[in-house]
């Protein structure tokens, strides 16, 4: 029973926690850790409930709390190869602790939204999904993703730090 239960959750999970998954191996170790935590924390569910809601939730918030305990994003990296740097280009000091600097502060401004805003800037800017795909895997309408992303973008903006990062990059104009 709890084989069939497994093969028949799992997948819906693995949506529910791709968004803050670096790659398709993490997932699966997320998932396994998902599967831990339902299982220990059983009689906490409330029979008059959905079990698959339930669960889901369980393991968004292990997603999610694995996703914070992580300083490092490597989707972020890619927010900061702007620019036009070769494959033979090699960055002195300066410029790879700039780039760790930047990787840093990124990392906190997302951590630092909304789950669901930061959901979509994760799949939206880093992992450069559709709309519709991104609201599909958050399970809300490519509207409500848009304006997700739009309340994400104009809470980024807002961050001192990130503002100083958007200075920099935009070559201090």
């Amino acid at each position: 029973m709890l084989d069939q239960l497994v093969r028949d959750l799992s997948p819906r999970i693995q949506v529910a926690i791709r968004p803050y998954a670096l790659d398709d191996d993490d997932v699966n170790d997320i998932l396994q850790e998902c599967w831990i935590r339902i299982l220990n924390r059983l009689d906490s569910f409330r029979r008059d409930g959905s079990f698959a809601a339930w669960a889901i939730t369980v393991s968004k918030n292990v997603a999610r709390k694995a996703w914070r305990k992580r300083k490092r994003v490597e989707a972020a990296a890619a927010l900061l190869k702007h620019g036009s740097q070769t494959a033979d280009h090699v960055p002195d000091p300066e410029e790879v602790l700039s780039l760790q600097l930047q990787r840093r502060i990124l990392s906190e401004a997302l951590a630092r939204l909304p789950d669901r805003e930061r959901d979509v800037v994760v799949l939206r800017l880093l992992e450069g999904r559709s709309a519709a795909d991104t609201a599909a895997a958050l399970g809300m309408s490519v509207r409500a993703a848009r304006a997700a992303l739009d309340r994400a973008m104009h809470r980024l903006r807002g961050m001192k730090a990130v503002r100083r990062l958007l200075i920099e990059w935009d070559g201090g104009n």
